[in-house]
């Protein structure tokens, strides 16, 4: 059957570099007048059951192209090697920077931090089912802004990543130090280099503050960009930081469905439902519940079809079509392990699958050739 070599051939690339990009304005009570906020989502989002919620990362200071672009391509390619999950990236302009991103103090609130966790959290949840997974990423003044706002609401966010931060930095040191009931592992700090075409003033705060503070130094992620400036620092050290903020992630399902180098399971697996049951009970990011992606899906699915266990198989990718089940390739898959055992079965997977592909994939230029080859199963099915 010629519909798995032009999945490889087409679906691959469609999905995983794929973005769809949202604007949403909306009236801020906060800045009291209308914002726009822009939201980057995986291809993925428009397979998903409302059972997937996915990460949320504020991205700050998006009026500005050399620093978002960046970020937002080390945020893609870290989501296509598997690094951390894919995530709803919702990318926030200022219009005035640095008086939305400048800290009074600790306890005055500034109309940006109501605006993000609580106006723009509100809207997103209306419309976007995100999880309690939360990041916050800024650089200089609203680096400084996104330990403030950490700071404020260390329930809220999972993780907060400031990259260069000068502004009240001892302020922000002294009282993260003070407070014992914050999370400091959440906190990630980059800076760039000493001398003084790099990151100079920044630098030479930050390593006055890891003398005077070491324990809150060595209780935090640092990434000390020795030969970067200050505009650069973002751009070299937020990969890391990210990775290390989902390390955990990669690896989730390792454990399920050994194999060796020929990709063959190296022991027997136990019933279709202990195996399915595995995938679920490993389907966190910390304690947060998140679903397997599309590849970690067709991942394990290949395990067990590649040792010839079709029934776990199949119970893999119909838990497959439960978090996704608008995704065409799921049934093409269960058509092919049912077509054999069930054909009223097997006929219904693939006529959900032309459905979905005519539906839902209306401007993927793979479509046609697979269609095709639908067609042609179903003649010779008589169907």
């Amino acid at each position: 059957m010629k519909i798995a070599i032009l999945l490889l051939l087409f679906s691959i690339s469609s999905i995983t570099y794929g973005q769809k990009i949202d604007t949403l304005t909306f009236y801020s009570k906060a800045f009291q007048e209308e914002r726009t906020v822009y939201l980057h989502k995986p291809e993925f989002y428009k397979y998903k059951s409302d059972s997937v919620k996915l990460p949320v990362i504020y991205l700050l200071d998006g009026q500005h192209e050399w620093f978002v672009n960046p970020i937002l391509s080390d945020i893609k390619y870290l989501q296509y090697t598997h690094e951390i999950p894919n995530a709803i990236v919702a990318v926030v302009p200022h219009k005035n920077r640095n008086k939305e991103c400048g800290i009074v103090d600790l306890k005055s609130e500034l109309p940006l931090d109501a605006f993000i966790t609580n106006e723009l959290d509100k809207e997103l949840l209306k419309k976007y089912n995100p999880s309690d997974i939360k990041v916050i990423i800024g650089h200089s003044f609203s680096a400084s802004f996104s330990l403030y706002s950490y700071y404020n609401h260390p329930d809220y966010y999972t993780s907060v990543i400031a990259n260069t931060p000068l502004d009240e930095l001892e302020l922000l040191v002294s009282s993260f130090q003070g407070n014992n009931k914050i999370e400091k592992s959440k906190i990630s700090i980059s800076i760039g280099g000493i001398s003084g075409n790099k990151d100079y003033y920044h630098r030479k705060k930050y390593n006055e503050l890891k003398e005077k503070h070491p324990d809150f130094f060595n209780s935090i992620n640092i990434f000390e960009a020795d030969y970067s400036a200050h505009n650069a620092v973002p751009i070299v050290s937020t990969s890391t930081l990210l990775t290390r903020v989902f390390q955990n992630f990669r690896d989730r399902y390792t454990h399920i469905a050994k194999v060796n180098e020929e990709y063959k399971l190296i022991s027997v697996p136990e019933t279709p439902e202990n195996e399915v049951e595995k995938v679920i009970s490993a389907s966190k990011i910390g304690a947060s519940f998140y679903p397997p992606e599309l590849a970690e899906i067709n991942g394990i699915a290949s395990r067990y079809w590649n040792s010839d266990y079709n029934d776990i198989t199949t119970e893999i990718y119909k838990l497959g079509i439960r978090y996704y089940p608008n995704y065409f390739e799921f049934y093409l898959s269960l058509y092919e392990l049912t077509r054999d055992k069930d054909k009223e079965e097997s006929r219904e997977y693939l006529e959900k699958a032309e459905s979905l592909l005519n539906r839902i994939e209306s401007d993927w230029e793979g479509k046609k050739a697979i269609i095709e080859e639908i067609k042609a199963e179903k003649i010779k099915n008589g169907w």
